[in-house]
């Protein structure tokens, strides 16, 4: 008999296969609905305003998630430009789509420091939210067993090790596609998605 651990483990490893097998840069089949991936779970955490952010507050709302941390000397900064540039893009839809970062690295990721980070790449506040939380354990199973993302802590003075791919979020809270975070194509396949959740939701009975 399978014992519960495994049994969840397999579950998670081939949720993790479909994943991975669900990559948006090549162009899709547009008479096709995006696939639902999986649903995310309910959080709370802390925006750089100080607000707390719940994930029914992004109901309603198309959203992109990544995941960063401020001290990152890898490809956080990479990865923000390109963020700052589709939040910029996203502008085009009047508040029907935002982007979302996750610190990886809220001990030191307070509100305040996330604030400094933000103002770097002019993050619109409506359009761009950054989120941490005081508690990384948390955190990190939303990123790992929430979104379904690598992730390996800081340990014996390695830096942490994160995905970095960006996570397509419906009105529903639930996963439809993910991207190379570093492939520049990234956002026009992104800003495509988008419109194509968008336009799903405007269609509806």
């Amino acid at each position: 008999m399978i014992s519960r651990s495994i049994a969840t483990h397999c579950l998670l490893a081939s949720t993790c296969m479909l994943v991975a097998s669900c990559s948006r840069n090549d162009p899709p089949d547009t008479t096709d609905p995006l696939p639902v991936l999986f649903r995310l779970p309910s959080f709370a955490l802390t925006e750089r305003s100080g607000k707390v952010v719940t994930l029914d507050d992004l109901s309603g709302v198309v959203w992109v998630a990544d995941f960063v941390f401020t001290t990152c000397s890898g490809p956080c900064p990479e990865l923000s430009l390109r963020m700052a540039s589709l939040s910029s893009g996203l502008k085009r839809f009047a508040g029907k789509a935002k982007t979302v970062s996750f610190s990886v690295d809220p001990t030191y990721d307070r509100p305040a420091v996330l604030l400094r980070y933000a103002d770097k790449f002019q993050a619109d506040p409506n359009g761009w939210w950054f989120l941490t939380t005081d508690d990384e354990v948390v955190m990190h199973e939303l990123v790992t067993g929430g979104f379904l993302q690598s992730l390996a802590p800081s340990k014996g003075g390695n830096p942490i090790i994160h995905s970095t791919r960006f996570v397509l979020v419906d009105q529903a809270g639930r996963v439809r596609a993910l991207y190379d975070g570093m492939d520049a194509s990234s956002k026009f396949a992104i800003i495509r998605d988008v419109a194509r959740l968008l336009d799903e939701v405007n269609a509806a009975p």
